[in-house]
């Protein structure tokens, strides 16, 4: 027989199990109380300097909450009113970087805490003879930590790194409690409940963790649930953090609205505000719904983890044969399992960030199935310095992604929503001006107006549906109002004239413009004389993305145009060859003028037509120029060119 399994003692008669240590000596706990402290510290490094520098999305929540947060605003429902709050102290309390940097290093923070936690959580599901199992709890926090939707929540503002944040702490809490005495696990049992009061200002998927819950405490500790007293003080500390709720309204009489305008102050409009009564449609159909199949849930999971971690997940369900942890266990499959039903039948575009709780629970899997191995693994083999390295080479594994997993996340040099924002907001504005978009962009706007003091000439006007953007034109064009559009509107380029302005178009009564003198003349003919490019302006924008060249033509159709053109803008050398960008993809930009507002045939005879377009610049521009291409969008046939040198 091996003198390892000897010295463990798995027969009868033999040293008692604890004498393993001899072999394996454990950390000391100091070490045990600092690791999850170096867990937080290693994942709070990882996710700042990879967190989006700014705002980077214009048609999701984190835009929203980058405004919301900062202004004390009222967000979309449920309100989120414990994210809104501590979020917002904390923008004003840091005192560097933008706001929107702000509120992602807030979820940073909240994500790397939920880490730590998960290791906390493995360490007293695998703990042995008091002595908590490092390696299953590393590699819990590593499969957990890396995961790609996960790693993409923590670098921005989001509500699911708080949201997983207290489902860790709810959990690691829930476990402490049937190993406490009895006064130290009221107050533990007042906590968790004051936890979950939390959870639900939160974020409504709390309720799903608390059929796991009630089955684990009748379970573990019956005596818990037995009447007493103490009982009112649980019930105060549940229902204490729903005060919370009460934020909105305030803000409301204060005469701050929600970005579109939805919520009405009164009793009947908290309560569908809160309960979110337009949202439960999403339990039955959703246009924008983002189906999976079995193989394609799977195949997320495999992107979360890589293979490695799936393996050490399924094998993690043999921790449910351990007689003394097994209700610990069984906690952590029924809020994946709660998690995964819900996900499974709620029709959303995104539902891979309500997975986030069922990755979580699979990852403490994991941890318990690289726990098992190293029990196998130390009853079979010697020295241990043998059992060590198969477990580091473990680790390494699971930390590299294994087979499978997706890229690493960074969105540190993401500013390419930022710089559309400063770009909009940089417009010479007209006192009074209106610019007509949909919400996300308009919410950029708005942004840049609060946080930046950018573009305070221009009232932006949300119209999300085409019908509603035409009577805002309208509207806006009979009150006499300077008038912008961020986006194209079928139907109005016979009834108005039009100006590029940056990246917005301006909108002119049909026949009268604002025309302006370019600083070069060329005055190159197209289309046999029919059109006139009568010259452009060219200059180089510092934008915190990169630097980029900005052109404005300068049109003027002399006759009606009969074709549909386009614009191809290239960065060259002398031979006429795209100059490369870092990305390796080559500085060309392809695009319909006015930004599709108008398209060539609608023009008018006769009058301007200013058109602006932007590329990036590569880090080489020796000898370089911009080369303009006009050509028939149709046929692709060359129409005319233009070499201007870059400045």
């Amino acid at each position: 027989m091996p003198k390892a399994r000897q010295e463990c003692g798995t027969l009868p008669g033999m040293v008692h199990p604890s004498t393993c240590e001899t072999e394996h000596p454990p950390l000391s706990k100091r070490w045990q109380r600092l690791l999850p402290g170096i867990v937080f510290i290693v994942f709070l490094l990882l996710y700042v300097f990879t967190a989006a520098p700014s705002i980077v999305e214009l048609f999701d929540d984190s835009l929203e909450f980058q405004f919301v947060l900062p202004t004390f605003g009222i967000a979309h429902p449920t309100g989120y009113p414990l994210y809104t709050l501590v979020g917002g102290v904390w923008s004003h309390l840091l005192p560097f970087g933008n706001w929107a940097w702000r509120v992602n290093i807030f979820s940073a923070v909240a994500a790397a805490g939920a880490v730590a936690l998960v290791f906390v959580l493995t360490q007293r599901l695998t703990a042995r003879n008091e002595h908590s199992d490092v390696w299953g709890a590393t590699a819990a926090a590593i499969a957990f930590g890396f995961g790609e939707v996960w790693w993409s929540q923590a670098t921005v503002a989001e509500v699911y790194a708080m949201h997983n944040l207290l489902v860790a702490a709810i959990l690691a809490l829930a476990l402490s409690l049937p190993s406490m005495d009895r006064s130290t696990a009221d107050r533990r049992m007042a906590l968790m409940l004051a936890l979950v009061g939390l959870g639900l200002a939160h974020h409504r998927m709390i309720v799903l963790l608390l059929p796991g819950l009630a089955i684990y405490l009748l379970w573990t500790t019956p005596t818990l649930l037995r009447p007493r007293r103490v009982w009112l003080i649980w019930l105060a500390a549940l229902l204490t953090p729903l005060l919370l709720y009460a934020y909105i309204p305030l803000r409301a009489a204060q005469g701050v609205v929600d970005l579109n305008g939805g919520y009405v102050n009164t009793w009947a409009g908290f309560w569908d505000h809160v309960l979110a009564r337009r949202y439960t449609s999403f339990f039955a159909a959703n246009e924008l719904t983002h189906s999976y199949d079995a193989p394609g849930w799977l195949i997320l999971w495999r992107e979360q983890m890589g293979w490695m971690g799936v393996g050490l997940s399924v094998l993690g369900l043999g921790a449910l044969a351990d007689r003394r942890r097994r209700s610990g266990w069984v906690l952590i499959v029924l809020v994946l399992a709660a998690n995964l039903i819900f996900t499974l039948n709620y029709r959303v575009g995104d539902p891979e960030v309500f997975l986030l709780p069922v990755f979580l629970c699979t990852a403490v899997l994991a941890g318990g199935g690289l726990a098992l191995i190293r029990r196998w693994l130390q009853r079979r083999f010697t020295p241990p310095t043998s059992v060590m390295s198969l477990l580091l080479a473990s680790i390494v594994l699971l930390l590299l992604g294994g087979i499978g997993r997706s890229a690493p996340v960074n969105r540190s040099a993401d500013w390419f929503v930022h710089d559309y924002a400063v770009d909009m907001a940089t417009v010479t504005f007209p006192e009074n001006s209106r610019v007509i978009g949909i919400e996300g962009e308009m919410t950029a706007l708005r942004y840049m107006q609060r946080a930046e003091q950018l573009g305070l000439a221009a009232t932006p006007v949300v119209a999300n549906a085409a019908e509603d953007r035409r009577s805002a034109v309208t509207a806006s064009m009979a009150a006499g109002a300077p008038v912008y559009l961020t986006r194209e509107l079928e139907g109005i380029d016979r009834v108005y004239s039009f100006t590029g302005e940056g990246p917005l178009v301006r909108v002119w009564p049909r026949g009268v413009v604002e025309e302006r003198a370019p600083s070069r003349r060329v005055d190159l003919s197209l289309l046999d004389g029919r059109l006139l490019m009568e010259g452009y302006d060219l200059e180089r924008l510092e934008w915190a993305g990169g630097p980029v060249v900005r052109i404005t033509l300068y049109w003027r159709p002399l006759e009606p145009v009969d074709r549909d053109l386009k614009v191809s803008l290239r960065v060259v050398n002398e031979a006429g060859e795209p100059k490369m960008l870092r990305s390796g993809l080559p500085a060309v930009t392809d695009a319909y003028p006015l930004r599709q507002v108008a398209r060539t045939p609608s023009w008018e005879k006769n009058i301007q037509v200013r058109d602006v377009y932007e590329t990036k610049l590569p880090d080489d521009l020796i000898d370089a120029a911009v080369l303009v291409i006009v050509y028939d969008a149709d046929t692709l046939a060359e129409v005319g060119r233009l070499n201007a040198p870059v400045p």
